[in-house]
């Protein structure tokens, strides 16, 4: 187990290292001049010039990188173009929102996908199992923005403000500053519905594999077995069957991570939430190319450690990983 461990966290440092290269090429490769931002309409070369030796621009792009990675290391990831602040603490700040939002948008997908995806393994070819698969493609069907847009008219228009439609309210412990409100109740009202919007999409998806890989599993041999020594029929969906059904379903909850990131833009954007889906979009509106580095940058890192957490997880679920690592 602990060579399994160490190994899988060994990967994740050429990884990063790669996923360094590629942020930094797709900066160098956006069009335009990135001083613009910081210069606006008073733009001139000459100031530019000089503004390019203080931020290393003139360089060569392989001594830019190096610089750049060396610092990332040290914790400076850059100052922002256009506020002046250090990019590191920005993304920082706005981590746990996004993070929170995709655990409870993951926490709704697996709250609907396990029930369903059972009972439509189990009930095959029954109205619970058409139920199930009927509402899963409804729930692929329908784009984030969109059900968080009905989650809208119907939460905070037709119920007179039942739940708050933009804003946010921080757990306690939480607040970046002195004049933030900090609410577990309030924090739960504004969460609710970005998580409903962005967990629905992905309880469909988990709905329809975790049926296929149910359904594959009991009619295995040592399902049968089990049945055959007189266990209850609960213990032996539970214990045999789901657990190694979920395998594969956690790899997809794993490559869905990166999805959920994506979602999120959308749906912070729709709900004015401050968590990096917002951060992102500004510093693309803006062409503020630190911000928008260290973004890219840090839901990149993000990913590859949700997907390592996820091998790990695999070595719980099926001790052959254990036990052949």
């Amino acid at each position: 187990m602990r060579e399994y461990v160490i190994k899988r966290l060994l990967q994740v440092i050429p990884t990063i290292l790669i996923i360094t290269l590629v942020v930094f090429a797709m900066m160098q490769a956006i069009p335009g001049d990135p001083l613009m931002a910081l210069l606006g309409d008073a733009y001139d070369e000459e100031d530019a010039e000089l503004l390019r030796q203080e931020y290393g621009l003139d360089k060569p792009i392989i001594s830019q990188y190096l610089i750049w990675l060396v610092k990332l290391v040290q914790g400076d990831w850059g100052e922002s173009f256009v506020s002046g602040r250090p990019v590191l603490q920005d993304v920082l700040i706005r981590l746990p929102v996004t993070a929170e939002l995709i655990v409870l948008a993951m926490l709704v997908a697996l709250l609907i996908a396990i029930p369903a995806g059972t009972i439509a393994a189990l009930r095959q070819n029954t109205w619970g199992d058409y139920t199930a698969m009927s509402t899963a493609l409804v729930g692929i069907s329908i784009p984030d923005f969109f059900l968080g847009i009905l989650l809208l008219l119907v939460f905070s228009v037709a119920f007179n403000g039942l739940l708050p439609s933009s804003g946010w309210v921080y757990l306690p412990g939480t607040c970046p500053s002195l004049i933030c409100e900090a609410s577990v109740w309030g924090n739960l009202k504004h969460v609710i519905m970005p998580a409903i919007a962005l967990g629905v999409g992905r309880a469909a998806i988990l709905t329809r594999l975790l049926r296929a890989s149910l359904l594959e599993i009991i009619r295995m041999e040592y399902v049968t077995t089990a049945r055959a020594k007189g266990l209850a029929e609960k213990l032996v969906i539970l214990k045999h069957a789901l657990k190694n059904a979920l395998i594969p379903t956690v790899t997809i909850m794993g490559l869905q991570v990166g999805f959920m990131i994506g979602g999120a833009i959308v749906v912070e954007t729709l709900f004015a939430i401050p968590g990096l889906g917002t951060y992102g979009i500004n510093a693309i509106i803006l062409r503020d190319y630190q911000q928008v580095q260290g973004f890219i940058l840090l839901v990149a890192v993000c990913f590859v450690v949700v997907n390592v957490l996820v091998d790990l997880t695999y070595s719980l679920l099926d001790p052959r990983i254990r036990y052949n690592s």
